[in-house]
């Protein structure tokens, strides 16, 4: 059985910035990335998209690092979106109901323009 991995990287644009995540986010492989999304200087116009094209899996601790996150951009009063393209991915945050709270887009371009325009949310972060 091959190890589990998984890594961020960072990709600054003019009005926002993108959070590519890759591999699985599970238990036992995100600390360092946990810590790193922590320490982020949340220095962003309009907000930030999270980009889960290349995520093989996630668990209830990968679902609680990314809600974690969003109360910490929220209290800064940026917006965040997420990219979800794959079916098994988008029905892991469907059962989770982070879909009720998150708006999930199949592009950057969706992602970009709900972070301009806004979304409303079945669920807010303090309901969660």
């Amino acid at each position: 059985m091959a190890q589990k991995k998984a890594s961020m990287a960072i990709n600054t644009k003019a009005n926002y910035i993108v959070i590519s995540f890759t591999g699985d986010l599970e238990y036992g492989v995100i600390e360092d990335i946990k810590k790193d999304l922590q320490a982020l200087k949340l220095e962003t116009k309009l907000g930030y998209i999270i980009d889960m094209q290349k995520v093989m899996n996630i668990d209830s601790t990968g679902f609680g690092m990314i809600v974690n996150f969003a109360k910490m951009v929220s209290v800064k009063e940026k917006r965040i979106a997420i990219i979800v393209v794959d079916d098994f991915i988008r029905n892991l945050f469907a059962i989770s109901q982070c879909d009720k709270i998150f708006p999930i887009s199949k592009s950057e371009e969706e992602a970009k323009q709900i972070i301009q325009n806004g979304w409303s949310s079945e669920l807010s972060l303090n309901e969660y």
